[in-house]
């Protein structure tokens, strides 16, 4: 393919490294900063869904009043300033976003159970959503990295409205990503503190 005919296939679709799928996003960035000026840490995340350090990203503690984030990756409009907010987590929180800007999947690394959030444009990781938590009426926070986004003034090219993302299945409250080996140690706990109850009996017994 010559370059131009290339670089307008890459503009109609980027398809998605993880899945079969292929998105229109003749609205968002062109592949030239969608791709390949991505960040080596940007890339780390949007592409193979790593993590940044807790509290060190750029939008972390930033809160405007105005204007919109969008997906670092594509370009696809993600959140309003009006969305986001701040939970104490370590990374940039929102509690809703633009009406099918992002699509889920279910996470069991590490055999938790969350709620993956990705750009709906381009499967971008973002991060993932908790639920029930009540920083906010939605009762939903967006646990995103900052690496995944951009943020721009004003709002976005045309008027999208905003929803909750979840469908019920997000780790509920701050812990709930981390319930299952919770319960775990919390069981192996008093379990432990009974054992050492009957050995003491035993021992005073003889």
């Amino acid at each position: 393919w010559t370059k131009e005919v290339r670089n307008r296939y890459q503009a109609i679709f980027v398809r998605s490294a993880h899945t079969s799928r292929s998105w229109p996003v003749a609205d968002c960035a062109p592949p030239s900063t969608a791709i390949s000026q991505l960040d080596k840490t940007s890339f780390q995340v949007l592409r193979k869904k790593g993590t940044e350090p807790a509290g060190t990203g750029e939008y972390d503690k930033f809160f405007p009043k105005e204007g919109h984030f969008v997906c670092k990756g594509c370009g696809n409009p993600l959140y309003s300033a009006q969305s986001k907010f701040n939970s104490g987590c370590g990374w940039p929180a929102f509690d809703k976003c633009y009406k099918g800007a992002l699509i889920t999947e279910t996470d069991m690394t590490f055999g938790m159970k969350r709620v993956e959030i990705m750009c709906g444009a381009c499967d971008g990781h973002l991060g993932h959503v908790f639920e029930n938590e009540g920083f906010t009426p939605t009762m939903e926070r967006h646990c995103v990295n900052s690496v995944s986004v951009l943020y721009k003034e004003g709002p976005p090219p045309t008027p999208l409205e905003e929803e909750k993302v979840s469908t019920g299945e997000g780790g509920g409250g701050m812990f709930g990503a981390a319930s299952y080996p919770l319960m775990l140690l919390v069981l192996a706990y008093l379990l432990s503190g009974v054992v050492g109850k009957v050995l003491d009996f035993f021992m005073g017994a003889q």
